[in-house]
């Protein structure tokens, strides 16, 4: 193959819908890069035998008296050049219901037949924090030197897999370099779209791989700025109980971080609510302020 020459050193995002993406976080990433940068296809993977159809039932349009289009499902990749003209290779489309080890041993041969050095995703996921403070991280991977500075809040857990876990998983056994990113979003919005989450996370595979992405950056900027502004409104318009629960969280925040920072010496308590709790007055409040449009 041609490309496996040529494209010695190649980094790989990849990310797939359908499994927690809290604030969107990934979609917003893989949207960007395909909406802004050149890219080609560089192969497709047989949908028919990885999508259950039933379970995500694809669109059709219909029109007066027949069907005019049909939205197949994808799963691509796809050789993309960033602003300097460095290729990379974008693997992303819906999360496979079947097959996940054939589709894991075919990603890693992708890997190996295309001299791919590091295999990045990312996501968002739901956690106890304000929108008022910076968007946490959590590297995982064999490579979470790449993004120094962010120490995991987890210990050790037994989650629902995802096929985008599993290929990190398979390929690290593998010996390849893989690094996954995973931002913290506020519970309480997780169901949104969240453009902060999703600049941070492009900041730390960009300082990770050395790709060069202003124009996403400035798009995700500037749509973070707008949504910021968004939310503190709706809140300082909700009732009094809707800002005590996201000063609790905030609270929460600085104390945890005053204790990274004085080493062993114990933060004040504070009585927080819980991320349920938030969740369910910041909804309760939209949904009152949509019943009243």
């Amino acid at each position: 193959m041609a490309l496996a020459q040529e494209s010695a050193g190649l980094v790989m995002l990849y990310h797939f819908d359908g499994y927690i993406d809290a604030g969107e976080t990934g979609d917003q990433i893989v949207d960007g890069l395909l909406d802004s940068l050149p890219h080609q296809l560089v192969a497709r993977f047989d949908h028919d035998r990885l999508v259950d159809y039933r379970a995500r039932r694809p669109l059709l349009t219909f029109k007066r008296d027949r069907w005019t289009d049909y939205e197949t499902p994808a799963i691509e990749v796809r050789l993309v050049q960033d602003t300097t003209g460095a290729p990379f290779l974008l693997l992303s489309g819906p999360e496979p219901d079947v097959e996940w080890e054939r589709f894991a041993a075919a990603v890693r041969q992708i890997v190996e037949r295309l001299g791919v050095r590091l295999s990045v995703n990312f996501h968002g996921i739901p956690m106890g924090v304000p929108h008022t403070r910076p968007v946490g991280l959590t590297p995982h991977g064999n490579r979470t030197d790449l993004v120094p500075g962010h120490r995991s809040p987890f210990e050790e857990a037994q989650v629902p897999g995802s096929a985008e876990a599993l290929v990190e998983y398979r390929l690290s056994e593998a010996g390849h370099d893989v690094l996954g990113v995973a931002a913290h979003v506020p519970h309480y919005i997780a169901r949104s779209t969240y453009p902060d989450a999703a600049l941070t996370v492009l900041e730390a595979i960009t300082a990770a791989t050395g790709l060069v992405l202003p124009g996403v950056a400035h798009s995700l900027r500037t749509d973070a700025h707008r949504t910021q502004t968004e939310i503190d409104r709706q809140i300082q318009e909700g009732d009094e109980e809707l800002t005590a629960l996201v000063q609790g969280l905030e609270h929460q925040y600085d104390a945890a971080a005053g204790v990274e920072t004085r080493g062993n010496m114990l933060a004040e308590p504070v009585e927080i609510p819980s991320a349920d709790e938030i969740g369910r007055e910041f909804e309760r409040f939209l949904a009152e302020r949509e019943g009243d449009n």
